[in-house]
């Protein structure tokens, strides 16, 4: 009897009784105890942001998915190990003469026969979840929907789950759908409470705030959790509070406090309260901030304190106590974190509003740093950070210069006041660092003799925290990571003189790669002098007034004398306090006018554009070419700037319905400079129909000179760019025309010709992606490289090589050099038993690949029990592969392509889409050097040939459960019926 009991290839009342409580006793118990010390270790580690809405679920928060991992990964691999070994797939056979009623079908119509092997599954989905494996978790759940059809009861809480984890990858839709596939009527009572958290976290998703609420409100008050109850009182008072209910919002706080949750926790609900009561208590409500602020134990909460209070000050339109409150609470953040990122953020966003861009773009650069790429405005505040960086440089060029020529055309007199106030307020500023310096020092001897302090305590201590009680523990000279000041980046005093010292050595800088280099130019353009590319340039950053220690190498190098003066006048020149200083940066020559006039025209125009194109603020842009084109008549990209103008006026013509002057600035331009390219394009009678289309007719145009490149067209191509430069000399496509008509010149042996059209399209087209090509060209040919005449590989994005090794390498025809490749034959591999991957490629921006990912992993994950695949994501030259792994060797990924091809459901799915069999040896060499249809080819040759192997054996460690005999399957397609245990003879358990 134990025998037939522990065998799972019969389907009997005893073994369904021996497996279900094996089941739940054994493999179940340990790994449901593991998931519940996860979800305990979680909840201690999670770490919310009270002044941003909260996730409703703990695992909402990013740094929350890692913790307790190990935990759930026992959880998981309990799951499956009980499912592996209690699994009973089997049909029962039906006893002779048993009534064959519709309960009885159902019941036989099952696809899983252990009573208890259901709560495994939705442990291994739950853990999954938990982790943070969302796809994985919903292929999870969607299986078991699958499988326990017509169980309400299971599929209805994975359903629940199902539309958690769709909510957590972001799929609205998906979410809705799962919960509305329940079955209402049908509910367990044990699943309401689930259901409407559910619900409410997709309203949250989706910004249905309003409808959120009652299903938030159940969720609130009947979670038994005494954290996890309040954090759902908080957001229920933030949802409040964004509905402008302001007394619904106060009393969710109040129940949040009377909670007694932590301390931040309590605090940060007493904080919301203040926001929420009526402004005419504004008073009384910054009076209650500003005493908290004052509490020894909010120090550490300062940050938040203040952005309330900056809140306050807002709402009463006090916009400049609002910017004070804000940078108090910066200046007094001790934690560096997301709390300091959204006041730097929200500083951004009233500076940017207030057209403030210096201010604004400081802001965002910190905000940035501190916010995590999740948060909803990460994406625009990135956006504008970049536009600033565009605008900014312009902006205070414009301002600078136009301080200095006012400067230069005031009386003498008038103009030293003004340097000897701007002197006195240097000196002001240098003793007020001064002395926050001396405090800072002051500071940080005084922890270091806490900490010297503390080394001495015994090895226990009594430690007591805000908001609980004393807790005796054990403790160490070191000192504990998180304090309030332990480490330099905590202390905001030296952090600033870091910063200051920073810029004191290297001037402002932006944060990116060889941020030392002054010049990030591919290539120089004059003339194709010899350049060392690997001699470090000069870092250090350039004042108006030259560095003394410069000059004086200069001049020793010019003469062997030396100024005994010399010194002395640089010392004096550079001295901010000396009026020498100030006077030197003032244009009062006519050469140093004439070289300000030109920095400011520069300054006006490339403000202009970025107001124009990145910004949309026409009026902004519209001033700044009107004041460029009149002040400067003589600059010299004036035609530029009057057809910007004039571009710009039909904007504000088109989109704010305002008159504009459009027409007199076409007729200024066409009259003033009759042969420019943007004058011809006005004056065209077919200038307001290419408006409209001319963009699809120069892509017809392009892509009938590409074909005809790659044919060898050479007449048509230079006919096409030809027509390109009257018709379109401003369109999209001109510098990739010029590149085309430039390889057909070198093909012709018109080398000369070649190379000065590349250095005229890198000149004009500096951002253009065809620019960089030309570029790398130049570089080789300055390194004394050959040119292929005979070499054009410009075929799809399947034959692109590297950029570097591939196009130039085929234009740069030195067989000697780094970038010479071997033919595939020679450098990919044959060899079949070792590590292969599996690659579904596509063009990038054509699949969503949260979508190709969900499908992959639910398809493996119910193909595969036992073999777990990793999915990652990578991009090569426009290129996107989901790359599956492991493999052992071509066998089995050969045997894993055939499978998921066979399925009708994934071979629709992945319609479209490259499969690629390569070993990781091969696909390294792949992308450095090789195009997809190179490998292609080579795979043709070497691989299509060899034989398909049996797929007898389960290479793929897939599990051998249930596996029916041919005997039993006939029986089971015939229905006989044999005498065999009804499930009425035996013990089951419930479902």
């Amino acid at each position: 009897m134990l025998v037939a009991g522990c065998s799972t290839r019969k389907n009997t009342a005893g073994t369904r009784f021996y497996h279900a409580l094996t089941t739940r006793y054994n493999v179940y118990f340990n790994g449901n105890e593991a998931y519940k010390a996860g979800l305990q270790a979680q909840q201690q580690g999670n770490k919310d942001n009270y002044m941003e809405m909260l996730p409703l679920y703990p695992i909402g928060n990013k740094e929350t998915t890692g913790i307790g991992t190990s935990d759930y990964e026992r959880a998981i691999e309990k799951a499956q190990k009980a499912i592996r070994q209690h699994s009973i797939k089997r049909r029962p056979i039906r006893k002779p003469g048993r009534a064959y009623t519709d309960e009885y079908k159902k019941w036989l119509a099952r696809r899983e026969f252990n009573p208890f092997i259901h709560r495994a599954w939705l442990l291994l989905g739950k853990a999954q979840y938990q982790k943070g494996d969302f796809p994985e978790a919903a292929s999870t759940f969607s299986y078991i929907v699958r499988l326990y059809d017509g169980q309400t009861n299971i599929t209805s809480e994975a359903l629940i789950w199902l539309s958690r984890c769709y909510s957590a990858l972001g799929w609205q839709y998906d979410a809705e759908d799962a919960l509305n596939r329940v079955n209402n009527d049908s509910l367990p009572l044990s699943l309401a409470v689930p259901y409407a958290s559910a619900t409410g976290n997709y309203l949250l998703g989706s910004q249905r705030y309003k409808e959120a609420i009652p299903h938030l409100e159940k969720t609130a008050k009947n979670e038994k959790n005494k954290q996890q109850k309040a954090r759902c009182y908080y957001l229920l008072g933030q949802t409040y509070q964004l509905l402008q209910q302001p007394e619904q919002a106060y009393q969710s706080y109040s129940k949040v406090i009377r909670l007694n949750p932590p301390y931040e926790l309590a605090l940060s609900a007493r904080i919301r309260q203040t926001e929420v009561m009526p402004t005419a208590n504004s008073r009384k409500i910054t009076g209650k901030l500003l005493r908290l602020s004052k509490d020894e134990k909010n120090e550490e909460y300062l940050d938040q304190i203040y952005y309330a209070l900056g809140n306050v000050y807002l709402a009463g339109k006090d916009t400049a106590q609002a910017l004070s409150a804000y940078h108090k609470g910066i200046e007094k953040s001790t934690r560096n974190g997301v709390e300091k990122g959204i006041l730097q953020l929200t500083l951004g966003n009233l500076y940017w509003q207030q057209a403030r861009y210096a201010e604004a773009q400081k802001a965002y650069a910190e905000a940035i740093g501190l916010i995590d790429k999740t948060h909803r405005e990460y994406a625009d505040i990135t956006t504008r950070s970049e536009i600033l960086d565009e605008l900014v440089p312009h902006t205070n060029t414009i301002q600078l210069q136009d301080s200095l020529q006012h400067l230069a055309g005031m009386p003498e007199a008038e103009r030293m006041a003004v340097i000897e106030n701007i002197i006195a307020q240097v000196i002001a500023r240098e003793e007020a660092e001064r002395k926050a310096a001396e405090e800072a020092e002051r500071e940080t001897n005084r922890l270091q003799m806490r900490e010297e302090a503390e080394s001495q305590l015994p090895a226990t201590s009594i430690i007591s925290k805000p908001g609980q009680e004393n807790t005796t523990t054990p403790q160490t000279t070191q000192p504990a990571i998180g304090g309030k000041q332990d480490w330099y980046f905590y202390n905001p005093q030296l952090v600033e003189q870091g910063k200051a010292e920073f810029q004191r050595l290297w001037g402002r800088r932006k944060l990116e790669d060889n941020w030392r280099r002054k010049n990030k130019t591919v290539v120089a353009l004059d003339d194709f002098e010899e350049i060392d590319y690997s001699e470090s340039e000069d870092i250090a950053p350039k004042d108006s007034i030259p560095n003394s220690q410069e000059n004086e190498a200069t001049e020793s190098s010019v003469s062997p004398e030396k100024d005994p003066k010399k010194g002395t006048t640089d010392s004096i020149a550079n001295d901010t306090h000396r009026p020498e200083y100030y006077l030197a940066q003032i244009p009062l020559t006519e050469e140093a006018m004439q070289a300000s006039n030109a920095l400011l025209s520069e300054a006006l125009y490339g403000a202009g554009m970025v107001f124009k194109d990145r910004m949309h603020d026409f009026q902004r842009a519209e001033a700044m070419f009107e004041r460029l084109i009149r002040q400067f008549p003589d600059f010299a990209q004036a035609d530029e700037a009057y057809y910007q103008l004039f571009l710009t006026e039909l904007a504000i013509e088109y989109y704010e319905k305002k008159g504009s002057s459009a027409e007199k600035y076409k007729a200024e331009l066409i009259a003033r400079f009759p042969e420019s390219r943007y004058a011809k394009t006005l004056a065209d009678p077919d200038f307001a129909e290419n408006a409209v289309h001319g963009k699809q007719r120069e892509d017809s145009l392009y892509v009938r000179a590409y074909e005809h490149f790659q044919m060898g067209d050479t007449a048509t191509v230079r006919a096409a760019e030809h027509l390109s430069s009257e018709i379109y000399p401003l369109g999209q496509h001109r510098p990739k025309f010029m590149f085309l008509e430039a390889v057909t010149r070198l093909q012709g042996g018109e080398t000369e010709r070649f190379l000065a059209t590349l250095k005229e399209l890198v000149q004009q087209y500096p951002q253009n992606e065809i620019t960089d090509l030309a570029a790398h060209i130049l570089k080789g040919v300055q390194e004394g490289r050959l040119l292929a005449r005979d070499s054009h590989t410009f075929g799809s994005i399947w034959q692109r090589r590297s950029a570097e090794l591939a196009e130039a390498g085929n234009l740069l025809g030195d067989s000697s050099s780094s970038t010479a490749i071997l033919p595939p034959d020679s450098a990919f591999s044959t060899e079949r038993n070792v590590p292969f991957l599996f690659i579904l490629a596509y063009e990038e921006g054509k699949v969503n690949e949260n979508m190709l990912l969900f499908e992959v992993a639910r398809y493996n994950f119910s193909t595969f029990l036992v073999k777990n695949f990793d999915l990652a994501f990578a991009h090569e030259r426009g290129i996107g592969m989901l790359q599956i792994r492991p493999f052992n060797n071509y066998d089995e990924t050969q045997q894993y392509f055939r499978r998921l091809y066979a399925n009708p459901e994934m071979a629709a799915r992945l319609s479209g889409m490259r499969a690629i069999l390569i070993s990781e040896a091969n696909y390294a060499q792949l992308i450095k050097q090789y195009s997809f249809d190179d490998y292609d080819a080579f795979y043709r040759t070497h691989f299509s040939s060899i034989p398909e192997p049996e797929l007898k054996g389960y290479t793929l460690d897939e599990p051998l459960l249930n596996l029916p005999t041919e005997e039993e399957e006939r029986q089971r397609e015939e229905n006989l019926p044999t005498e065999e245990d009804d499930p009425e003879n035996g013990v089951i358990f419930g479902d």
